[in-house]
């Protein structure tokens, strides 16, 4: 990369920079959002020994409680005997998260009381007034029994450990009836060090909502709740006090924390950043606490509290908070909606067990710093040769930074935000790697490069007149006369003489390649033939046509008889081992056609090393191999000799088995698969082509082995060998391979045996790679709905995409389809013997 190249990296690295460094100080809500799920995330996983949710209970009004108390509002009497109940079982505190700004509406009290006004003048004769006495105190006796806020004082004022909230009022909802006596508010004030001005701007409020006076001069004390918990200014952080009228009021956990610890509210020291609690700092961030969830352990239905006088040990010396369940509105974090009475119940067990996160008010100057070098850094790294090398130090600085950002959450207790770092680092390395692609590699070459791309893939999908003419495209040097020349001999294993000659005099008019002058004649000679009417290739005759080698009548000391057919990768003879007068079928690879030479020994000694484990396998379902070796360049093994059809004959729609016979072979093949897998041996190859259907009705399996043998080595052309429609999708994907694979290729071939068509499709190789990988196959009903629902059951199983999902082996597979087979037949039976 020149100079040029690199000044506009580094410009393109410190402007990208300078844009999040931007974002970071103006808090933009996409990054932000993220920032907040990292905080929440990291507050949940990160274990702090000095945080004890144990210690606070939370009693929730929910669903339970309000059938079988009633809806609400309930009477206060209720809320009077939960106080007196968790007083006298030795509550420690309690916080009534519920906001109480009237007396309650009771018709029936206002009708005594009007009544008794009116009795009270009553001019009573000397003989009415014993009377008049006992109607008074009676109705005196009945005026305390239902006056039920007078027992709910009573027991908030006797308990005296009582917390009420008061209520901070949004804008534009301001209330005719807002109570405005507020004195009780002046033994809850806070005292204040240090509050700048324009933090007391930002939390000085002039309207709240507070109990009904005397409620409020009964409680122990007093907190504000925000109206919306949403409406914070930070998704981890919460205001812990507020300016009202001159008095600094505390938040209601806070409020709570203070007679936990037994302090006075006149005890605390308020500033910007702190709040100094019973000889300790509480780390604050311009007023408000970072907050760490931890989740609150205990928790009770209020009914099932309030049936109960006497209740266990776990709630003496706790804290009680009191509230709703309701997650309507409420606030979410990473593990889910939380209410407002959760909400307060951690921020009090953040502060009373110094769980708290700080922020210092230097740490965004840091994190700007960082972004800046973290963006120059990466424009660096485009300095270096190769993707691989960038991709790996780009992951590396990625993991350094969210690394650091946990060390920092964990270690120091100090909020360090990373997205904004991360957001930089992977945009400098898009912007510049979109660059590189399409600035300079595109333009350099996109033409002859995108040419040789798209005609390797045609070739690979056997499009080889459409890869032709992309080929053409390139500039002619030994490269392309390579892949031209691996063209030529592709049309020639494909029987396609004509075009083989056509690439090759293409060759030949730009100088000529490797063997082409002495194969244009033999090619010529053949397509003579051809038009002349005679057949290249006569199963019966001794001579025949070889890909490369045009005359053959042995492979090694084995005399051919003829042509059986041409498999993936070489021609199949039925030929004569005269030592022993035994017919076998010698399959033929010429391993110098589609591999480099540098690892083509390697090839023949696992090719070798296979066959031989394979050759031990000795089941009736599958090919016996005699013998295997070499001739020449060509490598051959020596099977028994088949009579019979491999099934490529019978998957298409109108030369379809008889579905009751399908079932038997499917059923034979799952267990010779099964048969293999005990003896640790993985075919990786199953398709059509590989299975013989014999004359007699059995079925013979082969090849096991050779696909092992050459799966992991590249060929010439570095396309895919044979077709992908078989293939797992772990196969697919390079991931390790087992038993499963096989059920899944089984699994391609079962639906195709009873459907007439593949399971999946596509309009090119990639397609049909995603189609096998990511989308499930068609019901095989949809092509013939008469298709037993179980084999479609079958199917789903076998080829899930997740091995886990399949069946555990292939012998199960077999059962299963045999015992369905065994099903049909007695089915057949029993409808036979109606008739």
């Amino acid at each position: 990369m020149n100079l040029k190249n690199i000044n506009i990296n580094v410009i393109t690295g410190a402007i990208l920079s300078l844009v999040f460094i931007l974002f970071s100080f103006a808090g933009i809500s996409f990054f932000e959002r993220l920032e907040n799920r990292l905080y929440d995330i990291g507050s949940g996983f990160v274990h702090d020994d000095n945080l004890n949710p144990d210690k606070i209970i939370l009693i929730d009004i929910d669903d339970a409680s309000l059938a079988k108390i009633g809806s609400w509002p309930w009477s206060r009497s209720v809320m009077a005997d939960m106080i007196d109940t968790l007083n006298k079982n030795g509550a420690k505190l309690i916080g009534l998260n519920i906001l109480f700004d009237k007396k309650e509406d009771n018709k029936g009290l206002d009708e005594l009381k009007t009544f008794l006004d009116r009795y009270n003048v009553y001019s009573a004769t000397e003989d009415d007034l014993s009377s008049k006495k006992w109607v008074l105190e009676y109705l005196d006796k009945i005026e305390n029994k239902i006056d039920n806020d007078s027992a709910f004082l009573s027991s908030v004022k006797n308990a005296d450990k009582v917390i009420l909230p008061v209520y901070t009022i949004p804008q534009g909802n301001i209330n005719n009836d807002e109570i405005s006596n507020d004195s009780f508010l002046l033994k809850n004030t806070l005292t204040s060090s240090s509050i700048s001005s324009s933090l007391k701007e930002r939390i000085s409020i002039d309207r709240l909502l507070c109990p009904f006076p005397e409620l409020g001069k009964s409680a122990a004390g007093l907190g504000y709740i925000k109206t919306n918990p949403m409406d914070i200014s930070s998704g981890s952080s919460y205001p812990v006090y507020v300016i009202y009228k001159g008095m600094i009021l505390p938040s209601f956990p806070l409020r709570l924390a203070i007679s936990y610890l037994g302090m006075k509210s006149e005890d605390l020291i308020v500033k910007d950043n702190s709040i100094i609690l019973k000889g300790r700092s509480l780390p604050l961030m311009n007023g408000e606490m970072l907050i760490k969830y931890r989740g609150i352990k205990k928790r009770y239905s209020f009914a099932d509290v309030s049936n109960n006088k006497k209740l266990s040990p776990d709630f003496q010396g706790k804290i009680i908070l009191i509230g709703f369940s309701d997650y309507s509105s409420r606030r979410y974090n990473v593990h889910g909606p939380i209410t407002e009475t959760e909400l307060n119940a951690q921020l009090l067990d953040n502060i009373i067990n110094s769980g708290t996160v700080s922020r210092p008010f230097f740490m965004k100057y840091i994190e700007a710093l960082f972004i800046f070098v973290i963006g120059i850094a990466a424009s660096f790294l485009f300095h270096m040769k190769g993707r691989i090398k960038r991709t790996v130090l780009a992951a590396g600085l990625l993991l350094l930074i969210i690394s650091m950002s946990a060390v920092m959450f964990s270690v120091m207790g100090i909020w360090f935000k990373s997205v904004y770092m991360a957001g930089c680092l992977v945009s400098v390395c898009m912007i510049l790697t979109i660059k590189n692609i399409f600035i300079y590699d595109f333009l350099e070459r996109e033409s002859p490069e995108t040419s040789r791309l798209l005609g390797l893939s045609l070739q690979s999908q056997g499009l080889l007149d459409q890869a032709f003419d992309k080929f053409r495209r390139l500039p002619f040097d030994n490269d392309s006369k390579e892949i031209l020349y691996n063209l030529g001999l592709e049309y020639e294993k494909k029987r396609m003489p004509k075009n083989a000659l056509e690439v090759y005099e293409y060759i030949a008019k730009k100088g000529g390649y490797k063997d082409i002058l002495d194969r244009i004649p033999s090619l010529k000679a053949l397509d003579r033939s051809h038009n002349m009417g005679s057949s290249g290739v006569n199963k019966e005759s001794d001579n025949v046509s070889d890909s490369n080698e045009h005359i053959r009548s042995k492979v090694g000391r084995y005399e051919i008889l003829g042509v059986l057919g041409k498999g993936s990768m070489g021609m199949v003879y039925k030929a004569q081992d005269p030592k022993i007068n035994r017919s076998v079928a010698i399959k033929t690879i010429r391993f110098s056609d589609d591999f480099d030479e540098d690892v083509i020994k390697e090839i023949k000694e696992r090719f070798f090393r296979e066959a031989e484990i394979a050759g031990q396998l000795s089941h009736p379902s599958i090919v016996i191999i005699h013998d295997v070796g070499e001739d020449g360049d060509l490598t051959y093994m020596a099977m028994e000799f088949l009579e019979g059809e491999d099934l490529e004959n019978f998957i298409t729609r109108r030369n379809l088995l008889p579905f009751r016979k399908v079932l038997d072979v499917v059923a034979k093949i799952a267990e010779a698969l099964d048969y293999a897998h005990r003896a640790n041996v993985v075919h990786r190859d199953v398709k059509p082509a590989n299975v013989m259907l014999l004359k007699n009705g059995n079925i013979k399996v082969t090849d096991f082995g050779i696909a092992k043998a050459i799966s992991s080595s590249r060929t010439k052309t570095g396309v895919i060998l044979g077709t992908p429609n078989y293939m797992s999708p772990e196969q697919i994907m390079g991931q390790k391979i087992d038993s499963r694979s096989d059920i899944f290729s089984l699994g391609v071939l079962f639906y195709q045996l009873i459907t007439g068509e593949l399971p999946f499709h596509g309009d090119n190789l990639s397609g049909l790679l995603y189609q096998i990988t990511q989308i499930k196959h068609p019901s095989p009903r949809s092509y013939n709905p008469r298709i037993p629902k179980i084999c479609e059951q079958i199917l789903d199983k076998a080829l899930a995409k997740d091995p886990v999902k399949r069946f555990k082996s292939a012998g199960e597979m077999s059962r299963i389809i045999a015992s369905l087979g065994q099903k049909i037949d007695q089915m057949r039976i029993e409808k036979s013997s109606i008739k």
